[in-house]
This record gives structure tokens, sequence and C-alpha cells, in this order.
């Protein structure tokens, strides 16, 4: 009999520790799967244009505070603060490219592309390439091909095999930001400010309905090759087949940048804060913290 207690006894001390578990985790739905949300970055203004360097895990975004724009900024891993590039005064960094395959950090400016090494105290352009107005950088991990998006009229070039040489990318003749998958199908905001796909199946681009066109959309590649969309404090997955994005989740706050790293957690970015939403293991529903709290 007593051994019978004991044995209630421990399950009841499992079932209740495993329950305050459960309630000291904030689990938020996105798709099908569960996520951790954990605060990593508090920051005086709101980051976009968010980058993520798989080598290292080292963070880039623009920082905007109020009225201006005070420039490109790096959360490093494990570190106690965010820093702004180094980035020279003849410039202004408007958005960062991560090119794997290469090794190469790029830095689009008003003047070109730069480049960053993380072991030079200042970023140089010693060779800019190109002398064009960057507004984005996207690069395809299917071929390593990399295009940007240049000037007020957001017109898109691609780079011809790996040279400074660039090409009209005619598919797409202008957009705001845009993504290609895997398959090579095209995902954008047009100057018009709707959003559109691009199938390999079809002569022409599609819009989506369900959007209203005043939105500014934030648009990602998750780690499964499926295009995201951040609109307000909800995120969409976009399909090919479909003209009406699917809700995945709902987050309760203004979204103003986002990006995927190769572990399957998401990075969001909002007025004054930079969240990592990681999944929850099931064997593992409250898993340890491994960033520090920052801030600037």
């Amino acid at each position: 009999m007593k051994a019978l207690r004991k044995i209630i006894s421990i399950l009841l001390s499992t079932i209740f520790i495993t329950e305050l578990a459960a309630d000291k985790c904030e689990r938020v739905k996105i798709g099908n799967e569960y996520y951790k949300r954990q605060l990593i970055a508090a920051i005086d203004g709101y980051p976009t244009g968010m980058a993520i360097d798989p080598r290292t895990e080292n963070i880039f975004f623009l920082l905007h505070k109020r009225n201006y724009t005070k420039g490109i900024h790096i959360l490093k891993h494990g570190a106690l603060g965010v820093k702004e590039l180094p980035v020279s005064d003849d410039y202004i960094g408007q958005c960062v490219g991560i090119d794997v395959a290469n090794n190469v950090i790029y830095i689009g400016t008003n003047q070109g592309l730069v480049t960053y090494d993380y072991s030079r105290p200042e970023i140089v352009a010693d060779r800019p390439i190109g002398d064009d107005d960057i507004r984005s950088i996207f690069i395809d991990k299917t071929d390593n091909q990399m295009y940007i998006t240049t000037g007020h009229n957001h017109e898109i070039f691609r780079f011809v095999n790996g040279s400074a040489a660039i090409k009209r990318y005619e598919k797409i003749p202008k957009a705001y930001n845009f993504v290609l998958d895997g398959k090579g199908n095209a995902f954008y905001e047009y100057v018009d400010g709707r959003l559109y796909f691009f199938s390999v199946d079809l002569y022409e681009p599609i819009q989506y309905k369900g959007f209203s066109r005043e939105l500014k959309y934030i648009l990602k590649l998750n780690k499964h090759d499926e295009a995201i969309v951040a609109v307000k404090g909800s995120l969409f997955r976009l399909f090919t087949k479909s003209i009406l994005p699917v809700k995945i989740g709902q987050l309760g706050f203004k979204i103003t940048g986002m990006a995927f790293d190769h572990r399957n957690n998401i990075i969001i970015g909002t007025r004054g804060k930079i969240y990592r939403y990681k999944p929850i293991d099931t064997n593992d529903p409250c898993p340890p913290e491994d960033y520090f709290m920052t801030s600037i």
C-alpha cells in the first residue's frame, strides 16, 4: 500500500512539474508547429531588412529611429550588445545580402555594393560593384545567382555568372521585394502595392487577393523553401495553386522585420524589440536560452 502511494505521489509530482514547465513556456502556433518566443534584443527604434549569417548566426538589420534611418546594425550571436556597421560616411547602407556559398557578406548602398568582413574595423569600398542605388538583395540558393533592386523605380537586375556584369530581370520588371523558390516560382510585391506570383507553369503573373494595397509586405523563404509573407501582425503562406494566401500565424504586434535561420527558427522584429521564435521539441518543451538579452 505504501509503495502504491509513493508511485502515485511521484506521478502527481511529475504531472505538476510538467504543467508548470508548459505554463512557463509561451507557446505560439505557426502553421502546424508550436514555437517558444524569446526576447533577444531591445532596441531604440524598429528593425527592417533582416538577414542572418548561417555560419555565425549573427543577425543584420536596418535600424529606423523615429523619422530617420540609423544605419545597418549587427546582433552577434551571444553578444551583449548591438552595434552599427562601420560603413564609410560617403555611403549609406540600405540592405544586406549573405552569399553563403562564396563566404561573402554584401552591403547594398546608395552607391553600389560593398563587402563586409568581420575582421576589418571599417567597411571600405575599395572596389564597389556598380554605382547604383541598391535597395534590396536576393541570392537564389538554388544556383547562387544574385539579384538586386535598384533606384526609386525598383528595377531588378541579375548578376551574370557570378561576374560584375548585370542583366535586367525581365520576368519581374519592377518590385519592392521578391523571392524565387527552388522551382523558379517568383513571389513579389509590385510597385502598385499589390502582391503577385509568377509560376513556372504560367505565362503571366497572378495577383493575390485579400490584402489592401496600402500595406508593405515582408516576403521571405523559410527553411522548407516556402514563401512566407508578414502583413501587420500576421503570417501567411503563399501558394502558386491559389490566389488566396493561407494564414498560418497571428503574433499580436506589428511585424517590421523577419528572417529564417538554418535551424528553422524565425527571427521577428517589431518596434523596440527583436524576438526569436524557436520550434518546441515535444521532448524539451522549454528549450534553454542561448542568446543574452541585449539592448542599445
